[in-house]
């Protein structure tokens, strides 16, 4: 057999290939979207969409302040069933962006690493960044697929941290997502949310651009992120799908 095996998720199938990179056959991208501006959550949402961006759409946006606590408080009880859990999509307290895709026409086979190229400005010197990838279920439950970090001093290099300029429009490839092979079932729609991450578990990135782990709340700057998606800045999620 080959040397790489890995799981299908949903088909119940070990596959076996020569190289990771040959895993997928093809690869579709999804171009973020939103109406006016309006993807704040998963109820007013904005989309992820074939159809390549216009000439002209209104950026999406939202607040980070490091020293609210709410989010943290969710992480306070343990959930066994962590993987399938909504309440971090669903409680954003206006710190992230969500978009949904159309429900799949028929069950297509992901199998590989996501990757996501989005056009970010910020008004603070750095702040940090999380993707989070679910399947929404035709019943309405989710499965989390993958996720990434960034922090926006290393978008360019881990070697060499190269602070913002603020208000800066700025590419940023987040190409660390994990591994995962899962059938998408047909009806069922992808979901990304895109935040800043204020957790229990990782460490606190207050923005001001100094050395992380010597920053406190004293430091703490208030972030306001834009994402744009028009034709001169495309952002997009790439699937690596298998035919």
């Amino acid at each position: 057999k080959d040397r790489i095996a890995y799981f299908v998720v949903g088909a119940n199938e070990w596959k076996y290939v020569d190289s990771l990179e040959s895993i997928a056959t093809e690869h579709k991208k999804l171009y973020l979207s939103s109406a006016g501006g309006q993807a704040s959550d998963a109820f007013q949402s904005g989309s992820l969409t074939l159809e390549p961006p216009g000439a002209s759409a209104d950026p999406d946006s939202y607040v980070y302040d490091p020293l609210d606590t709410r989010p943290g408080e969710l992480e306070l009880s343990a959930d066994p069933d962590s993987l399938t859990d909504q309440r971090f999509a669903l409680h954003l307290y206006g710190s992230g962006l969500v978009y949904h895709s159309e429900p799949f026409e028929d069950d297509t086979e992901v199998s590989g690493y996501l990757k996501l190229e989005a056009w970010i400005a910020i008004d603070v010197p750095d702040t940090d960044f999380q993707v989070d990838v679910y399947e929404i279920l035709t019943d309405g439950s989710s499965v989390r697929l993958t996720q990434d970090l960034m922090r926006a001093r290393f978008r360019e290099s881990l070697r060499e941290p190269k602070l913002i300029a603020p208000g800066d429009i700025n590419r940023y490839v987040f190409d660390g997502f994990y591994f995962f092979s899962r059938i998408i079932a047909e009806g069922s729609r992808l979901r990304l949310v895109f935040k800043s991450p204020n957790s229990l578990l990782l460490q606190k990135n207050y923005n001001s651009g100094g050395v992380v782990s010597e920053e406190s709340g004293a430091d703490a700057q208030t972030a306001h992120v834009t994402l744009y998606h028009d034709a001169e800045h495309p952002s997009y999620l790439e699937l690596p799908i298998v035919r």
